[in-house]
């Protein structure tokens, strides 16, 4: 009893910890804890009970005993459970909160512009739709809101942020990435030709343009006039009439009454309280209706006491910034007043130093991570690590105040653009010249500056800069690989910024580093990005820089001897120098402080352990000289290397390890532990890499010496890919099966491999629980995925599944196991010749097994089946409550119907073809009149034994349908068959298509 106290006390802890560190306790865990509780309660009773039995009652204290012994071995089987147990799950990924959508999304102001703008999408008369207004007013929101709401009526939706710049090359580039297009073409003309011919496919398209400040013409960077419709955005009317468009909507601030329920939404019920409300609603009144400053200040005063209210309004009524445009002085005031609510004075620079990076720039959080950490914001004890999760912790609090927001990802920050210039403002102005943002002509006073050297007159320097207070200097060209004629950085002289600690060089031009860095006898962070310099050897003079960075660098051929001498360096990373081919020997042993060194595509010539010479490059074994590393990035080149020992810092926490001879192998690794070996057979790997193995999160193997790595000894494991090897005929027995949190398992080429586990899986196993992806391509000598014919296999918590040219596979999964497929969203199998059946059956009864259902299944795809009957024998109907594409190819053989619910579920694309045995495509008895809401496109083709769409229907509709081919099918009567006597004649068939018919 003692003990199980112990360890609920330890499970506790643990969920209490995993709970800070915002994981999800599982739900075994807590009905452990629960089952716990009970038990322990029991013990007590029986104990207290004890004590009322006297020695001559023999039945009560038998029955006692009884349940005490039951009770014991109850407790003793629990703990044994509570050793087995996953504490917690990985928390889901931080949602991005837009600019002012307030949880009340149906704002009367905002919902009649909506439609408006909604319905002139769908007039074929309308090319391009402008919405205007003030920053901060909520048009990228609006945009959101409707792109949102259209996009299933459009095919691609490409959203591109212009800012005010207004860079048409920069425009393309974006419209191509989202397009998954490369543009190679070095003239403006011949890109935009291959764009508008990509665009100008059959499929519709929304262009929208945010953030718009000059006007330009769309055909002009290829976005072809009548061929995509538009949306644009800016704060400036005029640029959106220049532009042509045929629809300009003003967005205004929000009315009183909408403005009072925003901030409310922001600021909580306290404003209720009959003492606040007066006050408050003079506050909100103060925000002019401006959704960002409503939402912020809402924020800033949530809970707050009447003093702090008073304050509050005092001060949105005293300021009044001069020298501002007229949006800024309406939303400052707001904006700053979150700004003084900040807690700390990390916070508050945290925030500014985000106002350095461009406009619209997703910065990486791992730059300002870098940067914080070169400014000396965290304690001197502090190590990087330490500063890169103390920087996390803030920008989280940054955000919950809606002064910063999620970037493209989870792993990028983003300023508003209004925020950004009521930064710049208080760092510029109300801290007498602290901050510059724009240009070099600034202030003695000025310690942080940021300037985009395509914005200064003739790209000259000023004569003579000084600026003794100077601590960050960020020099940036957002015009990659274009330099401004006369502009030299090198004219740049550093003796008189003596206190300078960050300097950041982006797209900068330059032979060798300037001469005068070496008068910087403060400087901590050093980074080049994007800089055409070959010559960096003055950084040797550094002798306080503690971060380098060098990324994409592609002059630099050579690290050379004169960074060994930058004792006090903690970071070196060197990322995409693509003619970095050597790393003089001793360099890296030489930097005894180094706490991370990331060498990422492009060093890769490592020599062997012992083989140095001052002819040679870097050895293998030289970061066995830094015994405060915490995180290693490397490539080798030579697999042989591998079988060198190495002893690496105990300290290491992360790591990226890739062996390979292909530079563009293992390239997207995203967990912070991760290892990629490519093994030609007989090669033997060292243990120091095993070691690394018995804590990886992610491991790839390739080649015919991926059969030596025992993976049985990994446990931490969330991502494992096995490609290309040919001696691996399992992957492992089932006992050795121990991999509780694996989340994608992808096996490729593996042409003798017959099964993925030997033996038979534990009943209660929770080695797959977690899996989220399976992919298995190319085993041509497989049968099944899990041999035993007692499948204990759950995949509660998988949802894609890619089976592709596997001509052995019998089936995929027992019925049993499919049962646990609850999360399952995308299902595809193509290719595999044998199969007959995608369940296995043989353990039930027909009835048992009649109807099949994948409440989540998305995406069905079944391609180049010849041999597959259904879904599972006796099975016919298969429900998909969720599909929204259907595709069926060549499964000549193929009998299953898919039971739809009557508004026919949210399909949006069905495509069957070439498959002989096909009777009927849908099935429902229950319902005689079917609507497809979002059904878009609907083929059908060389189907010989198609009798009819859908079996059990009267009446069918297509509301949105767009795309109608059929072709090929001799026995379809019609699309409708009811059984019994219809309830409505026969002109109740309907077919809505709004904008393609074909037909062959």
């Amino acid at each position: 009893m003692g003990r199980l106290e112990r360890e609920m006390s330890n499970r506790n802890q643990n969920i209490e910890e995993a709970r800070l560190r915002a994981e999800i306790p599982t739900t075994d865990v807590q009905n452990w804890s629960n089952e716990g509780s009970q038990k322990l309660e029991e013990a007590t009773r029986i104990l207290q009970g004890c004590d009322d039995l006297k020695l001559w009652n023999i039945i009560p204290r038998y029955s006692v005993g009884k349940n005490a012994k039951e009770t014991a071995e109850g407790i003793a089987k629990l703990r044994e459970e509570g050793n087995l147990l996953r504490i917690a799950d990985p928390p889901p990924p931080a949602a991005m909160v837009p600019i002012c959508r307030p949880p009340n999304l149906e704002f009367q102001s905002r919902k009649i512009m909506e439609e408006d703008i909604i319905k002139s999408l769908k007039d074929g008369n309308v090319r391009m739709i402008a919405i205007c207004g003030a920053g901060g007013v909520g048009k990228t929101t609006m945009v959101r809101r409707i792109e949102d709401r259209v996009r299933k009526e459009f095919d691609e939706v490409v959203t591109v942020v212009v800012s005010q710049q207004s860079d048409e090359i920069k425009i393309q580039k974006q419209i191509a990435e989202i397009l998954g297009l490369g543009l190679s073409e070095d003239t403006l003309a011949g890109r935009a030709h291959k764009l508008r011919t990509r665009l100008m496919d059959s499929k519709k398209k929304l262009i929208i343009f945010d953030d718009v400040w000059k006007s330009f013409e769309p055909e002009d960077i290829g976005v072809p006039y009548g061929g995509c419709k538009i949306i644009l955005t800016s704060r400036l009317k005029d640029v959106c009439e220049e532009m042509g468009a045929d629809k300009v909507i003003e967005i205004q601030v929000l009315d009183k009454k909408e403005a009072w329920t925003l901030f409310r939404e922001k600021s909580g019920d306290c404003v209720d309280a009959s003492h606040l409300r007066p006050i408050a609603e003079k506050v909100a009144a103060e925000c002019k209706g401006l959704p960002i400053a409503l939402a912020t200040v809402g924020k800033a005063l949530k809970n707050k006491n009447m003093k702090t209210w008073e304050h509050a309004l005092l001060q949105l009524r005293g300021a009044n910034p001069t020298n501002f445009p007229q949006v800024l002085e309406n939303v400052y005031l707001p904006l700053k007043l979150s700004y003084d609510f900040l807690e700390t004075e990390s916070e508050k620079s945290l925030f500014l130093l985000c106002c350095l990076f461009p406009e619209d720039y997703n910065i990486r959080i791992e730059d300002l991570a870098l940067l914080s950490f070169g400014l000396g914001m965290f304690e001197r004890n502090y190590n990087i690590e330490d500063g890169r999760n103390g920087t996390y912790h803030l920008l989280e609090r940054l955000r919950s105040r809606f002064l910063l927001m999620t970037g493209s990802d989870e792993e990028e920050v983003k300023m508003h653009d209004v925020v950004r210039d009521v930064a710049i403002f208080i760092g510029s102005k109300e801290k007498q010249g602290f901050l510059n943002v724009c240009s070099m002509d600034s202030s003695r006073n000025c310690n942080w500056m940021s300037v985009e050297i395509s914005n200064i007159a003739n790209a000259k320097l000023p004569v003579g800069l000084d600026f003794p207070n100077l601590r960050i200097l960020m020099l940036l060209n957002s015009n990659y690989y274009e330099f401004p004629e006369g502009f030299d950085v090198n004219d740049i002289c550093f003796k008189k910024m003596e206190e300078l600690t960050v300097l950041y060089f982006s797209n900068q031009k330059f032979q060798s580093l300037p001469s005068s860095l070496n008068f910087l006898k403060k400087l901590r962070k050093l980074h080049l990005h994007y800089c055409k310099v070959k010559d960096i050897s003055v950084v040797g003079e550094l002798a306080s820089l503690e971060i380098l960075r060098v990324w994409h660098c592609n002059k630099i051929d050579e690290l050379p001897a004169d960074v060994g001498k930058l004792k006090s360096l903690r970071l070196l990373e060197l990322r995409d120098c693509k003619k970095l081919k050597r790393i003089v020997t001793g360099v890296i042993s030489s930097l005894v402080g180094l706490e991370e060194l990331k060498i990422v595509d492009c060093f890769n010539k490592w020599e062997a352990k012992g083989n140095v010479s001052e002819e040679r490059n870097a050895s293998l074994s030289e970061p066995e000289s830094l015994s405060n590393l915490t995180c290693l990035e490397i490539a080798i080149f030579d697999p042989n290397l591998l079988a060198q020992e190495i002893l690496l810092s105990k300290r290491l926490r992360r790591y990226r390890i890739r062996a390979c001879e292909d530079p563009f192998l293992f390239e997207d690794m995203k967990h912070e532990r991760s290892i990629g070996l490519q093994l030609p057979r007989d090669v033997t790997v060292g243990n120091w890499i095993r070691e690394l193995g018995k804590n990886t999160q992610s491991l790839e193997l390739r080649g015919d010496g991926s059969n030596d790595f025992n993976l049985g000894e990994i446990e931490s494991l969330r991502e494992l890919v096995f490609k290309n090897c040919s001696t691996v005929e399992k992957l492992m027995n089932a006992i050795d099966w121990k991999f509780p949190m694996l989340e994608h398992l992808e096996l490729s080429e593996l042409g003798v491999l017959e099964e993925i586990i030997n033996g038979t899986i534990l009943e209660g196993s929770n080695s797959f629980r977690t899996l989220e992806s399976l992919v298995v391509e190319r085993l041509p000598k497989l049968e099944y995925l899990w041999k035993s014919t007692n499948q204990n296999v759950s995949l509660v918590n998988l949802k894609s599944i890619y089976i592709f040219f596997c001509p052995n596979l019998r089936y995929l999964f027992s019925m049993a196991t499919a049962r646990s497929l609850v999360q399952l969203q995308s299902l595809e199998i193509l290719s595999c010749d044998t199969i007959e059946q995608l369940l296995w059956n043989e353990m039930e009864s027909n009835t048992e097994a009649s109807i099949i259902e994948f409440p989540k299944l998305k995406r069905l795809k079944l391609f180049d089946l010849p041999n597959l009957l259904s879904f599972t024998q006796g099975v016919e109907i298969i429900k998909f409550p969720q599909l929204i594409e259907l595709e069926i190819e060549y499964c000549p053989k193929l009998r299953t119907k898919i039971d739809q619910c009557p508004t026919g579920g949210m399909i949006e694309n069905v495509d069957v073809r070439n498959s002989d045995n096909i009777e009927e495509i849908f099935r429902d008895d229950g319902n005689h009149h079917i609507i497809f809401q979002e059904l878009r496109e609907l083929r059908l083709n060389k189907l010989p034994c198609l009798t009819t769409f859908y079996g059990g229907a009267e009446s069918i509709k297509f509301p949105k349908l767009e795309v109608l081919w059929i072709g090929n099918l001799p026995r379809l009567n019609s699309f409708v068959a009811i059984d019994s006597e219809p309830t409505h004649d026969h002109n109740s068939l309907h077919f809505f298509c709004n904008k393609k018919l074909v037909a062959p």
